[in-house]
């Protein structure tokens, strides 16, 4: 296919360079916009629609696609470090667009950074462990012990990331 020059994400890496960013810094901006723009295209594609530059991809952007943006990096299981950053490109790339008023608004407000799934706190090892000592008074067999133990670790982190909407 023939490579087409996309004016909207030259003008964005000029817009990163004015910034003063670090070149490590500039070359991860291209990457996480190639990636997001990339995945746009699919995206739009599902509807029927084409759009092979990324300025072609403006008139789809809403709070809406970049949340199911986030959502895919997430059930991907992409690291939080890295979805934070992608997210934080779109956010510079959501003030590009509304500073040169190529969108009136912008498609990244309200979308907030991944939480890094945290280990068990001291209480909740204590627990499991107090948990694995019963099982193994009750006699069950190493596997059960085993798969209970996995079963409430699985839980317990479940019902961490999901304390907020319980």
């Amino acid at each position: 296919m023939q490579n087409i020059l996309d004016s909207t994400k030259k003008d964005f890496f000029y817009y990163l360079s004015s910034l003063g960013i670090s070149p490590k810094s500039h070359k991860n901006y291209r990457s996480d916009i190639s990636h997001f723009h990339g995945w746009l295209k699919a995206h739009v594609k599902a509807f029927g629609a084409i759009c092979e530059t990324l300025g072609d991809a403006i008139p789809f952007l809403s709070t809406k696609v970049a949340g199911e943006y986030k959502t895919q990096l997430l059930n991907a299981k992409i690291p939080a470090k890295t979805v934070n950053r992608r997210l934080s490109t779109l956010r510079h790339f959501g003030r590009f667009l509304t500073s040169y008023q190529t969108l009136d608004f912008n498609f990244m407000e309200g979308i907030e950074n991944a939480t890094s799934v945290k280990k068990p706190q001291a209480n909740a090892i204590s627990i499991i462990n107090e948990f694995r000592a019963h099982l193994e008074a009750e006699k069950s067999s190493p596997n059960t012990i085993k798969n209970y133990l996995s079963d409430v670790r699985q839980f317990l982190t479940w019902l961490e990331t999901n304390q907020e909407t319980l």
